[in-house]
């Protein structure tokens, strides 16, 4: 099952909140372009951390923003307060027809056509 990872997933599993053997366990992740900016926006991150993004960064498959992802984005804006970021990732998933693994569900369970995990 392919399953589009939320940046809050990601920072659980670079600091250690997450065991990767059970979060990834069965799934292939992918992630959006724009969790790859908000990772590198982080501030405060120690050598250890900044290297564990470098390699998310570099070896999970990332999806990038299109117009198709954009517009839809957009829609959703109308109806839903949000950061552009999440609207972006959540418009990623619906685009590509997969879940979304956040631990924001309350902030994403309200958007039609997004599946979370």
């Amino acid at each position: 099952m392919i399953v589009l990872l939320d940046t809050n997933i990601l920072i659980g599993l670079i600091n250690g909140r997450f065991d990767p053997t059970v979060i990834l366990s069965g799934i292939e992740a992918r992630i959006s372009v724009v969790s790859v900016t908000e990772l590198f926006a982080l501030p405060g991150m120690s050598d250890a951390e900044l290297l564990a993004v470098e390699q998310i960064a570099d070896t999970v498959a990332a999806f990038s923003v299109d117009r198709k992802i954009a517009i839809l984005a957009g829609r959703i804006a109308r109806t839903r307060r949000r950061g552009t970021a999440d609207l972006l990732i959540a418009a990623t998933a619906i685009a590509h027809g997969i879940p979304l693994m956040t631990e924001n569900r309350k902030d994403f369970r309200s958007i039609p056509g997004l599946e979370l995990k």
